[in-house]
């Protein structure tokens, strides 16, 4: 968990209030953060032979995925085993060059609109992800949210990643928890709040809050979301 706004912000954030939360990759951008992040660094050619092997990993992991046959929370840890021997500066380095030539491009117009949408009603803004912490800085500086909740990676004494997730990995269950342990410390109405996500691992999130919303939803979250009779948004 990480955030990534001043300390005098939590003033803010200490009365009771409602608040938007929202997924990222899917939801506030039309890809796959890591992913695009994977072909911009081989495309710049600054990946080695043994990235390029961690790379097929990650695909491989992430086709098996969306077949239903591993977790999501089991394909990130792939993906991020690609990041060992990275130091922190290098990754936020090209995250930051990322983000201005390739992600920024992919934002979706109508999911920008509803944050500022809850945030002139006083709604805090907060994003929860699966992404690593170091993808999220620019966006961070974009969108100026309240608070970003994400996976954060291990770094070594050397100053180097490990490879490893410090913590949890921020996917399925463990965003529901987070929500809920957030609301709790800063006292959010979740029952007023809303949650908005593309995915179907996201339920334990949509189902924190009493204004779930699907965003461009997968072929599952479409399925729920039409049963439970939620609001579905689809997007350009």
């Amino acid at each position: 968990m990480v955030n990534l706004r001043e300390e005098g912000d939590q003033g803010k954030l200490g009365k009771k209030r409602t608040a938007a939360f929202f997924d990222v990759d899917g939801t506030l951008i039309s890809k796959d953060s890591q992913e695009l992040e994977a072909k911009f660094i081989l495309k710049q050619g600054k990946g080695s032979l043994v990235y390029w092997v961690r790379i097929l990993r990650t695909l491989f992991a992430l086709q098996l995925n969306r077949m239903g046959w591993i977790s999501l929370s089991c394909q990130n840890k792939v993906y991020l085993k690609s990041y060992g021997g990275r130091t922190r500066q290098w990754l936020e380095k090209q995250a930051e060059a990322l983000f201005c030539q390739v992600v920024e491009k992919t934002m979706i117009p109508q999911s920008l609109a509803l944050i500022q949408e809850h945030r002139n009603k006083g709604d805090l803004i907060v994003l929860v992800s699966a992404t690593t912490h170091h993808i999220l800085i620019p966006f961070e500086k974009r969108l100026a949210p309240d608070k970003i909740f994400c996976t954060c990676l291990e770094f070594g004494k050397n100053g180097k990643c490990t490879g490893r997730v410090l913590g949890k990995v921020c996917a399925q269950e463990e965003k529901g928890f987070i929500v809920r342990e957030f609301a709790r410390e800063v006292d959010i109405d979740l029952e007023q709040s809303h949650a908005y996500t593309d995915h179907h691992s996201d339920l334990p999130l949509l189902e924190s809050v009493g204004h779930p919303v699907a965003i461009n939803p997968t072929q599952q979250l479409a399925a729920i979301v039409e049963k439970r009779g939620w609001p579905l948004y689809r997007f350009s």
